[in-house]
C-alpha cells in the first residue's frame, strides 16, 4: 500500500466516523424531543380526564404549565361542554387537546 492510498483510506475513515457521530447526536436529540412530547401528551390527557370527571361550569384553571378551560359548547342546545387543555412543550411549542363532554345532572 502506498502513502497516497493510506491517506485516502484515513480520510474516508475520518469522514465515516464524523457521519456516524452526527447520526448518533441526531438520534439522541430526537429521543429527548420525543421524551418531552410524550410527557406533555401524558400530562394533557391526565388533566383532560380530571376535567371530564368534574361537572363544573365555565371554569378555567391555570397553573404554571397547564391551562384547562371548560365552557358550554355554543353549537349544541344540549348540555354539552368543551374542555380544552393546553400544555407547553420544551421547545416553545404547545400541545393542545380538546374534548366534548356531556354535563352530568
Amino acid at each position: 500500500m502506498t502513502l497516497l492510498e493510506s491517506l485516502i483510506a484515513s480520510v474516508l475513515l475520518a469522514v465515516t466516523a464524523i457521519v456516524c457521530l452526527d447520526a448518533t447526536r441526531g438520534a439522541a436529540q430526537l429521543q429527548r424531543r420525543s421524551e418531552a412530547y410524550t410527557a406533555a401528551v401524558s400530562l394533557a390527557e391526565s388533566e383532560l380526564a380530571l376535567a371530564s370527571a368534574d361537572a363544573g361550569d365555565g371554569q378555567t384553571v391555570d397553573s404554571d404549565s397547564v391551562r384547562v378551560v371548560r365552557r358550554p359548547w355554543p353549537a349544541s342546545p344540549e348540555r354539552i361542554d368543551l374542555i380544552e387543555v393546553d400544555v407547553p412543550l420544551a421547545g416553545g411549542g404547545r400541545y393542545r387537546v380538546a374534548r366534548l363532554v356531556e354535563r352530568r345532572p
